[in-house]
């Protein structure tokens, strides 16, 4: 019996001793603050590189501080964050991108090669991090295409707040602390100066839209929801198929990826741009349109017509 015991003592002791070394606690590695990874993703069908644009701080981190790894396993690309001394993973995140859609078009099959602006949001670290993107092979896993070692110190990080006069911020639902809750930015685009009233019956509409589902009806008091506008020359978005072209904020356009329906932006330097006056979680792009139609790519954004 005591050999027993001491087996079921020293296993748990064991177990104990992984669990607590897998655990990231966030004050270990990380300030209350964000820092925001701009990095162009070029290539083709068969081949395709990685370039750091910019690094930014702001704002506080809207994201949990308890669950910093993403065990979802979920999603054609991940990010990861190594503390570098260490080389403990202290952060990652699995996504989707527009460059990883346009890999399988027939453009890229060509070997045409196109650029693509992508952001990774992650909280702002102490020290030294190895800033790591992994992306999925043929047999499902997830090998490092691409890292650099980031210090946050770094002269070269704007620090700068963005700040546009131009931008209005309404909450539309709001519960408290964007630390503990599920925060959205929904960006309004192709609203003009007189639309503004518009934007803001849109907004309410499609906020109180969302919790007549599961499972956010059920969990509405965990969300906050904020709106975004920012006048666009021109209302509505552009439908090339009818040869009408718009001057909107976000330069969004129909015809994404040759699909007449499929709804985006390519401009995610200016759509990280907006979303960065609020903390958030998840982004929406509201489009002021009346043809059906949208389009939504996995932790980027999703976007929607509203008429």
């Amino acid at each position: 019996m005591k050999t027993t015991a001491l087996i079921i003592f020293f296993c748990a002791a064991i177990i104990a001793s992984l669990y607590s070394q897998s655990i990231v606690r966030f004050e270990d590695y990380f300030e209350n603050g964000t820092m925001r990874i701009d990095y162009h993703h070029v290539g083709d069908a068969k081949s395709e590189i990685f370039s750091i644009d910019k690094i930014y701080q702001y704002g506080i981190w809207a994201g949990s501080t308890k669950n910093l790894i993403d065990n979802f396993n979920n999603g054609k690309f991940y990010i990861k964050v190594y503390d570098a001394a260490a080389n403990k993973l202290i952060f990652s995140k699995g996504f989707d991108s527009y460059f990883g859609e346009y890999q399988t078009s027939a453009s890229a099959s060509k070997g045409i090669k196109k650029a693509y602006h992508e952001t990774a949001i992650i909280p702002f670290p102490k020290e030294k991090i190895k800033f790591s993107i992994e992306k999925r092979d043929a047999a499902n896993k997830l090998k490092e295409m691409f890292s650099a070692d980031i210090d946050p110190n770094d002269l070269s990080i704007i620090r700068d707040r963005i700040l546009d006069k131009d931008v209005k911020v309404f909450k539309s639902v709001y519960n408290g602390d964007p630390q503990k809750k599920v925060d959205v930015a929904i960006i309004g685009e192709g609203y003009t100066e007189n639309e503004l009233g518009k934007f803001r019956a849109d907004l309410e509409k499609f906020s109180q839209i969302l919790f007549t589902q599961e499972p956010f009806q059920s969990n509405k008091s965990n969300f906050n929801i904020y709106g975004i506008y920012k006048p666009s020359e021109e209302s509505g978005t552009d439908e090339p198929t009818a040869n009408i072209f718009k001057n909107t904020v976000l330069n969004s356009t129909f015809n994404s990826l040759g699909s007449e329906r499929y709804l985006l932006t390519e401009d995610n330097k200016t759509l990280r741009d907006l979303a960065s006056h609020v903390p958030y979680d998840a982004l929406f792009v509201m489009v002021n349109h009346k043809k059906y139609g949208g389009g939504g790519i996995y932790n980027w954004c999703c976007t929607f017509t509203t008429d």
